[in-house]
């Protein structure tokens, strides 16, 4: 699994609407990642560098605490910060008029695994049990519909695709809300992830 990172206080990573007026949401952007993903986000010499380094999508919505709000504007970016043999890592972004532009971090679950035999992972896996809830300020393999307003993400455990986990988040109110996320921990070589966490169905 993914590695956390020690990321600095979201409050003192944060650029305000005045700043807005200095530099397009790009350059912004560019430079709270500099400072937020430290070294372990920038590109190698001579590294992969895709071309979709940089995605931008704004989008309005309208609040759903008062009949009488205004719909106010969002812009989402994701910037790329670093890929293995079968996994790429984005950070996101997030600017509201109110906050400015600050990182966006993802509540994702705590869970612990058993498997029949201990440190075996290549033994049948006999339960998986959330444990929590943490947060994380990147993603694997993610992608934004903007049709949707949702955020998924599927991690790769190995690289033969039969261990993963996978999330979904949801757009409401001003926020990305986690709404579903699976996992498969049998390592079995076949496809079969079960769900740890689902808020899509009634």
């Amino acid at each position: 699994m993914i590695r956390p990172l020690l990321w600095l206080p979201l409050a003192a990573l944060s650029l305000t609407p005045a700043l807005a007026q200095d530099a397009s949401f790009k350059k912004q952007a560019q430079k709270l990642h500099a400072l937020a993903g430290g070294e372990y986000c920038q590109p190698a010499e001579g590294g992969y560098f895709p071309e979709d380094s940089y995605m931008e999508w704004t989008f309005s919505y309208k609040p759903s605490w008062s009949d009488s709000a205004e719909e106010e504007e969002v812009t989402l970016i994701r910037i790329f910060c670093g890929s293995g043999a079968y996994n790429v890592q984005h950070a996101y972004y997030i600017h509201r008029d109110f906050e400015g532009l600050t990182p966006l971090p993802f509540a994702v679950p705590s869970f612990d695994t058993k498997y029949a035999v201990e440190d075996d992972i290549d033994s049948p896996l006999e339960s998986i049990t959330m444990t929590g809830m943490s947060a994380n300020l990147l993603l694997v393999n993610s992608d934004f519909d903007p049709e949707t307003l949702t955020i998924s993400s599927h991690s790769y455990w190995r690289g033969i695709g039969d261990a993963s986990s996978s999330g979904v988040w949801t757009f409401k109110d001003g926020e990305f809300s986690l709404v579903y996320y699976e996992v498969d921990a049998t390592y079995d070589g076949d496809v079969n992830a079960e769900p740890l966490l689902d808020y899509t169905s009634p």
